[in-house]
């Protein structure tokens, strides 16, 4: 009877998820007004070559300062004739809120005042968990978010997100990753949905909703990416790129108002997507009728043609006459466009319609507006209680308990408690890529302060909840990883060919034997293993996906001191465990949960929330050859999945629910 109900309750949630999708009140719309174009086209005829040029590129906010701070001798030099955007502002910068603030509005009261026509930039910044800025709010990663199957709760994320973005000057968000994504080795999983495209386009378009908000001016311009099969190979069949890999960015662009997509690095059907004609006209500005504008992923551009200043010339060329509107983060290829279009290698028509679609979003933004909203004033406090209420709803509503023999929740007679791992007394463990933590360590080197926003750890979060009810013993016992598990992927992504690898480090003492004998002494164990954000993200790559380093064998020397063992993984992944799954009294998969992950693991282990969280991908519980995922064991007595072979099942409401066994 109760497997029954818990059926019923799931299916009555998929439906939820089906409603939302098929709202008939389409939140779509015609990107260029009638009254909008005549302001664009009036603008465009009063503009040069050069400052046309100008709004279809960005900048980091780096190349216009001097000792930290804004210098207008390098605005001047630099962009004399105004900006598109001003790229990834805020990770990039170790700045406070009211600090940020004030960045983006001297730089903008010099486009204003100082270039030909005053156009003011467009600020963009990463939000899958949050705005990556200092002091934000940092939500779950996007991964657990999908676990929680509430959509509502997403879309208030992203409209408190908005929010945050507009007081420090954001306009647009590099953000939803809407990527459909089956293979755990690839490290940007964390950043997607999982691997349906159904549950992928609800979440999406949820985002894209609270985020845009049905007002521009007040919201924030969502950009889905990345266009197209990024992390799902280049093998695709049409029939998949169809209905299930375009299926999402379909969803948020008609039903949502998406406007902006982003391109991969990767190629489509042997075209880099950056350059490619069937993907930019074929598929999206022809089959999906996309009117909107198209922007490359950093880099990807340049990339085509790395230092060489003639090949720079022909792939700028290559990219824009196939259909890519601006190219981000720099102008390295877009500076020769009017000379390019002066030798006649530019097609003056496409590049008409680029800018005049990059002027249309700033528009659309209310930057062109007489009186323009270009940021709050004030003291700003980008994390207030309302944002952190949320966090710690979505951090709860992700984890995801894949066994339990009864040892959770924790009960009164399991008095003493040891808490060990690497991951029991870290922040490291919370974040997922793209927050401003990830960036600043892993980009930029930068130093990490986990109270600006405070981000609650597990050790923290439980000493506060258990209180006089248990006793409570930590020991750090292992470490992360071993040495070279983690190499930097060098291929694709041209940000990252000088970068230096970068691993968390921790300065608690790590004693296996004390661990173990904490462990030994205590009435049960809870273990706090798996990765953290520099073990996976972009750019990373790990020699497998079960647990790192030596903690498998950790695990194993918990369990054979015989007491109740509680397996609580963080991580971007899922990680196999083998056999070493059926000797766990209980497992948690806590993903990468943000802020608030330390409170809202404490209260599932001590019972004060129940866990709901539901897969969105398959864990396996191992890796064997020739055997598919279907068949393969999974790390847990018993597991409910939710089998999506086809899209228009869903849309009828129905579903295959399978029980899996050993």
């Amino acid at each position: 009877m109760r497997k029954v109900l818990f059926l019923a309750s799931i299916a009555f949630a998929l439906m939820g998820c089906a409603n939302a999708l098929s709202n008939k009140a389409t939140k779509n719309f015609d990107y260029q007004t009638p009254e909008i174009q005549k302001q664009v086209d009036e603008l465009y005829n009063k503009m040069t070559v050069e400052e046309r040029a100008a709004q279809i590129f960005g900048l980091r906010p780096g190349a216009l300062m001097t000792n930290g701070k804004l210098s207008l001798e390098k605005c001047r030099e630099k962009i004399p004739h105004g900006v598109g955007h001003i790229c990834q502002y805020a990770c990039a910068l170790d700045m406070s809120a009211n600090e940020l603030r004030d960045f983006v509005r001297d730089l903008q009261n010099y486009l204003i005042n100082e270039t030909p026509h005053g156009i003011p930039a467009i600020f963009h910044e990463e939000a899958i968990s949050g705005m990556a800025a200092k002091g934000a709010t940092i939500y779950p990663q996007q991964l657990g978010v999908a676990c929680t199957w509430n959509p509502e709760l997403a879309r208030l994320k992203t409209q408190q997100t908005a929010k945050t973005m507009r007081a420090v000057g954001g306009t647009f968000a590099l953000s939803p990753m809407v990527d459909i994504i089956r293979s755990a080795h690839w490290a940007r999983l964390e950043e997607s949905y999982g691997e349906d495209p159904y549950l992928t386009a609800v979440m999406g378009g949820a985002f894209v909703d609270g985020l845009q908000n049905g007002d521009w001016k007040n919201g924030i311009a969502a950009c889905t990416k990345h266009l197209l099969g990024y992390g799902g190979g280049s093998k695709l069949s049409w029939k998949e790129i169809y209905e299930e890999i375009l299926f999402p960015h379909e969803v948020a662009m008609r039903q949502y108002g998406s406007k902006v997509v982003m391109t991969s690095y990767g190629n489509f059907k042997s075209e880099p997507a950056v350059a490619s004609d069937t993907l930019l006209n074929q598929i999206l500005r022809g089959y999906l009728e996309f009117d909107g504008l198209v922007v490359s992923d950093y880099g990807a551009v340049g990339y085509l043609s790395q230092s060489d200043h003639e090949k720079l010339k022909v792939t700028a060329a290559k990219s824009l006459n196939a259909g890519n509107d601006i190219e981000l983060p720099s102008n390295s290829n877009y500076q020769f466009l009017p000379e390019l279009l002066e030798k006649g290698l530019i097609d003056e028509i496409r590049f008409e319609k680029a800018v005049k679609l990059a002027l249309t979003l700033k528009a659309r933004l209310g930057l062109l507006d007489k009186n323009p909203n270009l940021y709050q004033e004030g003291n700003l406090n980008l994390d207030p209680p309302a944002d952190r209420k949320t966090a710690y709803e979505l951090a709860c509503q992700s984890i995801v308990m894949l066994k339990n023999d009864g040892t959770l929740p924790l009960k009164k007679e399991n008095k003493m408690i040891a808490l060990v791992g690497p991951n029991a007394n870290t922040f490291w463990c919370m974040l997922g890529d793209y927050t401003y933590q990830s960036m600043q360590a892993f980009w930029w080197g930068g130093e990490i302060d986990p109270n600006d926003p405070k981000i609650v750890c597990l050790y923290d979060a439980l000493k506060e909840k258990a209180g006089t009810n248990f006793m409570l013993g930590y020991e750090r016992g292992c470490d992360w990883s071993a040495k070279n598990e983690v190499s930097i992927v060098r291929s694709g992504d041209p940000r990252t060919q000088k970068l230096d690898l970068m691993l968390a480090e921790s300065s608690d003492p790590t004693d296996w034997n004390k661990a173990i004998n904490l462990a030994s002494k205590s009435d049960v164990i809870v273990a706090a293993l798996g990765e953290n954000t520099l073990l996976v993200g972009e750019a990373r790559n790990r020699n497998g996906i079960r647990l790192p380093g030596d903690q498998e064998r950790f695990l194993q020397e918990l369990i054979a001191t015989g007491k109740p063992v509680v397996l609580v993984m963080f991580g971007g992944r899922p990680m196999p465990l083998g056999d070493i799954a059926d000797d766990c009294a209980a497992i948690l998969h806590a993903w990468f949960p943000g802020e608030e992950g330390g409170n809202a693991v404490a209260d599932v282990l001590l019972g004060n929330v129940n866990p709901s969280g539901k897969l969105v991908l398959l864990i396996l519980k191992s890796i064997r050859k020739k055997k598919s995922a279907i068949t393969a064991d999974v790390p847990m007595t018993t597991l409910l999945i939710l089998l999506v072979t086809d899209f228009h099942t869903l849309l009828s409401n129905t579903a295959t629910w399978l029980f899996l066994k050993r």
